[in-house]
């Protein structure tokens, strides 16, 4: 069995136990006191307990046995550790040990190295482990205060299966997959089949594009940065990525309507009638209208014979 959050405790669940889940419950009650017990069931069968107080956890640690049944309960490593990327020059000259004995809370240090060439060349970067569910902001070395960034590692994914979540050790599938076409029956190396992804579609398992590995990326980020198990992680990552897709695909559906929608109009077939003039003014139909009718055929007239003079000179 094991407990969260505070100071997570593992507690050993063996299935010949023949316990009711009534029985374990109270029998937790009785040692951690009233109140909301959180229990997640592992793979392996052990229990994680999830903790308020340091006061429950001493509890629970005291115990040699549940239910007349021998256990060892222990803290739950993932869950009460964390860890953290320090970076900076003067730790160059820094041992792994040293930083260890110096840096508090720090009960690991792991520095990055890089292939160049055949050799491996120590850099500035050290990945710290923390006794604590999430890592500090900030650690005090020595002179130094250096900024903590959370430590996001790889996706775990099979080499023989090639799907995320598991190692090749735990993989229950009885042929190894090829990670370019997904069939069983030969390797990578000698495949000549198009590339087509287990996990979703036209690309190789191993691609840093493939969206079921930018998935458990993004959980495994959102772990690092807030704790809590990667189960909790999972479902916020994906209750994001649901509301993201579906806000896309609204937006695209607006645009489209938009793009087709005809313009609208009007209800005289777009014989618009004209406007009235303005208050005070006449329009020029008004003026010509207040004429006699004869008047426009003097008009006409006189003109024809003043383009009539232009053409021979004069009277």
């Amino acid at each position: 069995m094991t407990h969260t959050h505070k100071n997570p405790l593992t507690l050993p669940h063996n299935p010949t136990w023949q316990r009711s889940l009534a029985q374990i419950h109270r029998e937790l009650k009785s040692i951690l006191g009233d109140g909301t017990i959180e229990v997640t069931k592992l793979g392996s069968g052990d229990l994680i307990v999830e903790l308020k107080s340091n006061d429950q956890a001493k509890k629970l640690g005291a115990i040699a046995t549940f239910l007349d049944i021998p256990v060892t309960v222990s803290p739950y490593k993932s869950l009460n550790s964390s860890k953290g990327v320090i970076r900076s020059r003067d730790l160059r000259c820094c041992l792994e040990e040293e930083m260890v004995e110096e840096l508090s809370g720090v009960t690991q240090a792991r520095r990055i190295k890089v292939r160049r060439g055949e050799d491996k060349i120590q850099t500035d970067t050290v990945v710290l482990t923390f006794d604590s569910p999430k890592p500090p902001s900030r650690i005090r070395a020595g002179y130094l205060t250096l900024d903590v960034r959370p430590y996001v590692p790889l996706p775990m994914r099979c080499y023989k299966c090639q799907r995320y979540g598991h190692g090749k050790d735990r993989c229950k599938k009885p042929a190894a997959v090829c990670v370019r076409c997904d069939k069983d029956g030969h390797v990578e190396r000698d495949c000549l089949a198009d590339p087509h992804c287990v996990n979703c579609r036209d690309h190789t398992a191993s691609s840093k594009t493939c969206p079921k590995f930018l998935e458990e990326q993004a959980i495994l980020r959102y772990k690092a940065e807030n704790g809590g198990t990667f189960q909790q992680a999972r479902k916020a990552v994906v209750v994001e990525l649901h509301k993201t897709i579906s806000t896309r695909i609204f937006a695209s559906a607006d645009k489209s309507q938009l793009r087709t929608k005809p313009a609208a109009l009007p209800k005289d077939g777009g014989r618009s009638a004209p406007s009235a003039p303005p208050k005070g003014k006449k329009s020029r139909e008004e003026f010509s209208g207040s004429q006699s009718p004869g008047s426009s055929r003097n008009r006409s007239t006189s003109q024809a014979q003043g383009r009539k003079v232009q053409k021979t000179g004069g009277p």
